[in-house]
Formats: structure tokens, C-alpha cells, sequence
């Protein structure tokens, strides 16, 4: 995935990373989409990357865009966080651009970033209607779940002709009108019934199972019966926190600490979230939620990720470390790969794997070669062999995570690619491709 370079004031979704010139950069990392999609690249990257492709920044990201424009960058004003600014830009490059899921789904990110919903909402049905088998239309449907095209509830009463069509397609003949209309008609429809009861819980309610206030939501065997795989990447730029909170999901004590942090709340159907050595209260309500728009696999991680939206508003302050340490209420040691020698980056490794504290990495800001990781993205290291200086990692995009091979390697000895974001990597590979590692105690 691409990622965003700014400098100047430390961001949350930036990593610290030193390169060979020895110039420090703040790398921001816009990886809250899955990998599958581009995202936006700011500032110098975007550059890079743009000039690699002999496209436009916008025409490199878009991916179908390749005609240069002179209008603002909407994607590098994005990856600013100027939502308004570039919606407007947005708007321009749609206007003289061919029909682009990823165009549109990033230019209802803008309009949603600076509370134009209607916009936003009218790009996601847009996608939705138009892309059905996009990935692109999954993520505008999380966004709003009331989009989605629903099927006709009494298909079995439809002719042939009609049967797994959606609303909008039956809506534009007369007896797909007709048939609309008789199924809408049918109240004593013990299917449509239950449909619209089911429709009045909102998805935080029909996931709670309800406690009074102070009391834990999820207890540790909860959390561990899902683990990493209760973690949904989405649009939010904070690798750098999710790539920990996978971390701590694998571990049985992340997994106790995580479940200290979720409280019911005063109210029915709020939560609280308490950061360990924070000393704050992040109280999240179901408004909060549709607000932020994150809607992760499980209910524990969803409110664990609110609750960093809302100690990092706007993704404003932290790097890589920061995830851990919010997380550990500790704070994390971090050492740099291409400065340390085999035999400390090992023992570093080693130690925290094996003593089961939570461990991350941050890859480098540009692509290398060979490319085997997407860069600026933070990961999770899972295990470490001392016999081959095999480092296992994971990817926290998880299934969705993009997937690399090594043609060179046919045995494995240096790169092996695993399922669910999973892969093996030598200890002199590893050094080239990541920027940092960082660790904490728990």
C-alpha cells in the first residue's frame, strides 16, 4: 500500500524512521484500507511514487486515472487530513475522469472527513449500485450500512425472470415495480416481521451481552478465542496502533489487559475505555460509533479502536512505539534494524517472542527490492527462529493482506509466504525492508 511522507510536527500515524542519509522522516502511514486498495501518499513519496509510474500523484493513486490534471491533489490533501479541501478536489477530478471505484470511495472518505454525509453517502450508494462486486463497495457498505441493495424478501413469489435481482434493478421495469409492491404489501410476512425488528437493534446493542455499569464486557477468553482475527483494517491511517493491538490479541496477557479496558457505561448501551496509565475515560455511545464509522469483526476491538480516536483525535500523535505503549500503559524500547548488528537485532527479536511481550515493526517509507512488504506499514512479529534467523511476521490486514513470493527462493531459505497476512522472512532481508522494531513489556 502507499503511504503518506509528512515532516514537521509528529503525527499518530507516523513512524519515525531514520534512513541511510541519515535524515530523520516522519512516515505517515495511511493503511487504515486494506491492502488491496491504494491510498493516499503525500508530500514527497506520493512524488516518488508518481514520477516511478510517469503519472500524475493523483493518476499513480486512482488507478485508472492517467490523465494528468492541474487541479489540487485530492490524494495527497487527503493524506493532509484537509478533508474539505480535497473533496472539493475531488469533486474536479471526477467530473473529468472515467467511472473509478477507488476514485469514488477515497472522495467519500473527503466529504465524510469534514461532515458533508450527504455527499458521502450519495459516493458509497454510487459505488455500491454501480461496482456490486468491488472491494471497494464492501468498505462504502461499512461506512453505511443502510446502502447495501437488498433483495426482494419474496423471491419465491417473483417470476423466474426476476429472481436475485436487487431493488434498483427491479424498480426499473413494470412488473419488477409490481412485484416490489405486492412483497411490500405482505405486513403478516413473518420474515418481514422479524426483518424489521432486527433493524431496530443497532449493531453495538445485538452485540453487547449487557452488564451494569463498571462490569467488564469481555473476559480474556473472549478476546482469545478471536484474537487477531477480530480485527478489521478499514480507512483509518493508524497501523501503527492496530498492528499492536494484533500483538496483544495473540498473547494471553494482551488478551487480560485488553479485557480490563472495556467497561460498561452509565448509560445503557454505552461503553468506557480505559487505557492502562492513561488516567483518562474515553466513553464511547452508539452515536460515537456511526461517527467514526468503525465497525471492526468484534465488538471489543471496535471500541478498543474508538477509544484510540478518541485519546488520538484526528490520528494526532503517535508513532510506532506509541501504539504499544498506549496499549501497555509501559512505555516501548525500539531499535533500528540497518544500525544494529545480526547478533543484537536477533537477541531483541528473540527475547520479546519468546518471553511473549508484544512486538511490532514498521516497514521502510519506499519500496525495495526485492518488494515483500508494503511499505510504511507497521507489522506484527509473531515468532523468530534462531536456528535458520527466520522472523516470522503478520500482517494485520490479515486475509485481506496483500501477498508477495520470492521467484529467486524455491526452497523458502530467505522469504516464505503463509495464510492470513502470515510470512517467514530472513534476518539480512528483514534489515533491508523494516525501519524499526519496537517492544514492550506486559
Amino acid at each position: 500500500m502507499a503511504s503518506c511522507l509528512t515532516s514537521g510536527k509528529t503525527e499518530t500515524n507516523s513512524v519515525n524512521f531514520s534512513v541511510e542519509s541519515g535524515v530523520e522522516m516522519k512516515v505517515k502511514s495511511c493503511l487504515r484500507e486494506p491492502v488491496s486498495l491504494l491510498t493516499a501518499v503525500s508530500g514527497l513519496a506520493l512524488i516518488l511514487l508518481a514520477s516511478n509510474l510517469m503519472l500524475s500523484p493523483s493518476a499513480a493513486i486512482a488507478g485508472g486515472v492517467t490523465e494528468k490534471t492541474n487541479s489540487p491533489d485530492a490524494f495527497v490533501l487527503y493524506g493532509q487530513q484537509k478533508f474539505a479541501a480535497s473533496a472539493d478536489a475531488f469533486e474536479g477530478l471526477i467530473r473529468t475522469s472515467p467511472p473509478n471505484a477507488r476514485l469514488y470511495y477515497f472522495a467519500a472518505l473527503a466529504n465524510r472527513g469534514c461532515d458533508r454525509m450527504n455527499r458521502a453517502k450519495q459516493l458509497c450508494q454510487y459505488i455500491v449500485s454501480n461496482f456490486p462486486g468491488s472491494g471497494e463497495a464492501s468498505y462504502a457498505s461499512k461506512l453505511f450500512p443502510d446502502i447495501a441493495p437488498r433483495t426482494a424478501s419474496a423471491s419465491g413469489s417473483l417470476p423466474d425472470s426476476l429472481k436475485g435481482k436487487n431493488i434498483q434493478e427491479l424498480m426499473k421495469t413494470e412488473a419488477g415495480r409490481k412485484a416490489v409492491e405486492e412483497a411490500l404489501n405482505k405486513k403478516d410476512s413473518a420474515a418481514t416481521a422479524q426483518a424489521a425488528a432486527a433493524a431496530r437493534v443497532s449493531p453495538m446493542m445485538a452485540k453487547s451481552k449487557g452488564g451494569r455499569p463498571g462490569e467488564r464486557e469481555f473476559s480474556a477468553a473472549d478476546i482469545g478465542s478471536e484474537g487477531a482475527a477480530g480485527i478489521d483494517q478499514m480507512y483509518y491511517p493508524n497501523c501503527w496502533f492496530e498492528s499492536s493491538m494484533s500483538a496483544l490479541a495473540m498473547l494471553p496477557r494482551g488478551q487480560s489487559l485488553m479485557s480490563d479496558m472495556i467497561r460498561y457505561g452509565d448509560k445503557e448501551g454505552t461503553y468506557v475505555v480505559r487505557f492502562p496509565n492513561d488516567g483518562s475515560e474515553y466513553k464511547i455511545s452508539e452515536e460515537r460509533l456511526e461517527k467514526t464509522g468503525i465497525h471492526d469483526k468484534s465488538l471489543w476491538a471496535t471500541l478498543i479502536e474508538c477509544g484510540q480516536t478518541l485519546k488520538f483525535p484526528n490520528d494526532n500523535g503517535g508513532q510506532l512505539a506509541d501504539g504499544l505503549s498506549c496499549l501497555t500503559g509501559r512505555p516501548a524500547k525500539t531499535i533500528i534494524p540497518a544500525s544494529a548488528a545480526d547478533t543484537e537485532l536477533s537477541s531483541f527479536i528473540y527475547s520479546a517472542v519468546s518471553s511473549k511481550q508484544p512486538i511490532v515493526c514498521g516497514s521502510q517509507y519506499y519500496s525495495t527490492s526485492p518488494q515483500l512488504v508494503v511499505p510504511s506499514h507497521a507489522y506484527t512479529i509473531i515468532g523468530f527462529d534462531p536456528a535458520t534467523n527466520m522472523v516470522k511476521i503478520r500482517n494485520p490486514h490479515g486475509m485481506n493482506a496483500q501477498r508477495f513470493s520470492l521467484p529467486s527462493d524455491p526452497n523458502h531459505l530467505q522469504f516464505e509466504q503463509l495464510d492470513d497476512g502470515v510470512f517467514k522472512i530472513s534476518l539480512p532481508l528483514f534489515k533491508v525492508l523494516f525501519a524499526q522494531v519496537a517492544s514492550a513489556p506486559i
